[in-house]
């Protein structure tokens, strides 16, 4: 197994291969991590039980991430997880030539962020990047799919797949599901006929139940006991209500609704002005590496 490489373990399922690398090679580099510690550091770390093997050779301390993300989702990544991407995000700030608003290149510069650089071409004067700068998960997140790479849209024929149906018979499907389907009657107070096929609806209606504004809307409902109910409604038009749920935070919500968007895959710009010009970083390291 060769040192300084990116290993892969693989086999089938059960044939022994987080055993291998969890259980007998990180057990044993946690080992030798711990032993630089102090007494102190090592009483508040998780220690993994020493493997039974006779010898292992050559195997440096070692950390590990874990198998699974604590929070799945798509802004988890080895970078974000191990913080490695904190500070490539700081060498590009501090060791990435950036380029002004007119797009000439300036040097690399040990100013601080926050502090003015000035082009050495045409005098433009801009605000050093800051290793925010670069993260896709806030300040430098692309605007447009807001740094996952991907752009999700709602595919607006997917949210009526057989307009024979009226929408009292769930030809909207993104109001058949719990609470959606009060903007269901919703929109029926606000002129969408609800016992007809949605193909026979008129334009004006579709463009309602697809794209109607969100409006508070009263809404009388029948119980089973004979009595009515009257409810204050927020109406949320079928593609409101899907985006509404792409961005929860359940996963099993975002997963009901996968269906619907169609994905286009962009690549993400920072949004700082400099960032947006493009940072040389094999050239800022050239230019200021020490050795």
């Amino acid at each position: 197994m060769p040192l300084w490489r990116t290993v892969a373990v693989v086999g089938v399922s059960g044939s022994g291969k987080t055993s291998l690398a969890m259980g007998t090679l990180y057990a044993d580099g946690m080992q030798r991590f711990l032993e630089g510690l102090s007494t102190y550091s090592r009483r508040r770390l998780t220690q993994a039980q020493r493997p039974d093997v006779d010898r292992i050779d050559h195997l440096p301390a070692a950390l590990a991430l874990r198998q699974r993300p604590p929070i799945p989702g798509p802004r988890s990544t080895v970078g974000t997880m191990s913080e490695v991407l904190n500070v490539l995000r700081l060498m590009t700030s501090r060791l990435g030539s950036h380029r002004c608003p007119n797009g000439h290149r300036v040097a690399p510069s040990i100013a601080t962020s926050g502090e003015e650089i000035v082009c050495p071409v045409c005098g433009a004067r801009f605000e050093h990047p800051s290793a925010e700068s670069f993260s896709f998960n806030s300040y430098g997140a692309c605007p447009a799919c807001q740094g996952l790479g991907v752009r999700s849209e709602v595919d607006a024929p997917t949210l009526v797949p057989d307009p024979g149906k009226t929408i009292e018979q769930g030809a909207v499907l993104p109001w058949n599901s719990g609470g959606r389907r009060l903007s269901m009657y919703a929109a029926g107070q606000l002129g969408v006929r609800l016992n007809i096929p949605y193909r026979a609806l008129t334009t004006r209606e579709r463009d309602l139940v697809l794209h109607g504004e969100p409006v508070r809307v009263p809404v009388t409902l029948s119980g089973r006991n004979g009595r009515t109910v009257q409810l204050s409604v927020n109406y949320d038009n079928a593609v409101a209500a899907v985006e509404r749920s792409l961005r929860s935070d359940n996963e099993r919500t975002r997963r009901l609704v996968a269906r619907f968007p169609r994905h286009a895959g962009l690549l993400s710009v920072p949004r700082h002005p400099a960032a947006a010009g493009g940072a040389d970083l094999t050239a800022g390291l050239v230019a200021t590496s020490p050795r």
